[in-house]
């Protein structure tokens, strides 16, 4: 039984691309801000809801028990499963090609550029300049998902877009948006969905 959702986070990737995702499939859900500086997020009570400690994290109220997600990435295909196909079409060839793009994403441009944050937090900065560089090239390369589309995966929005339009607006400095105009038209146009502009300001 579904029941009142709330969203922990701050303002960061992850968290943005959750609340988007949930802003796009129309699942009402309350902000609950996380104070990252003031170190709430290792709070005893925020860790009754996530024993690591971070954001986001999602917490559906049921009869009979609450339900708990703390993964972005599954907080995205929570929302997607709600979604009535908005995020996810019915057709699996089509949802299967929305799975590989949204794990393109994810594994070649995401984690990529995790991993030179990870690199800054330890003073290696030219190191993670080189790994961002890379961040970035993987998500250039994506331009050519765009050539015949409108979207990442397709005609229609999905999980994909959000997936990529974050990471996008994290690596926007590194690219040459006019060297890229499909790529350029493809983040205007995202950038001005509505879902998407209420779920960048989710945490502000």
């Amino acid at each position: 039984m579904q029941g009142s959702i709330e969203l922990y986070g701050a303002l960061t990737g992850n968290c943005i691309r959750a609340a988007i995702a949930l802003d796009e499939a129309d699942v009402p859900y309350t902000v609950k801000r996380i104070n990252l500086a003031a170190g709430e997020q290792r709070s005893e009570q925020h860790r009754v809801l996530n024993a690591f400690g971070k954001v986001p994290v999602l917490v559906e109220y049921r009869n009979g028990g609450n339900f708990v997600l703390t993964q972005s990435n599954a907080i995205m295909l929570f929302a997607a499963e709600r979604s009535k196909n908005k995020l996810l079409p019915a057709d699996p060839v089509e949802r299967a090609k929305v799975y590989e793009r949204f794990f393109y994403f994810l594994t070649d441009v995401i984690a990529v550029s995790h991993g030179a944050f990870r690199l800054e937090q330890t003073g290696a900065t030219a190191q993670a300049s080189h790994i961002h560089e890379l961040a970035s090239a993987a998500l250039i390369e994506a331009e050519q998902f765009l050539e015949s589309t409108a979207f990442m995966a397709g005609d229609a929005f999905s999980l994909a877009d959000i997936a990529a339009f974050t990471i996008a607006r994290a690596l926007s400095g590194n690219i040459q948006w006019p060297d890229h105009p499909a790529l350029m038209r493809w983040f205007q146009a995202v950038g001005q969905r509505p879902a998407v502009v209420k779920g960048l300001k989710a945490f502000e």
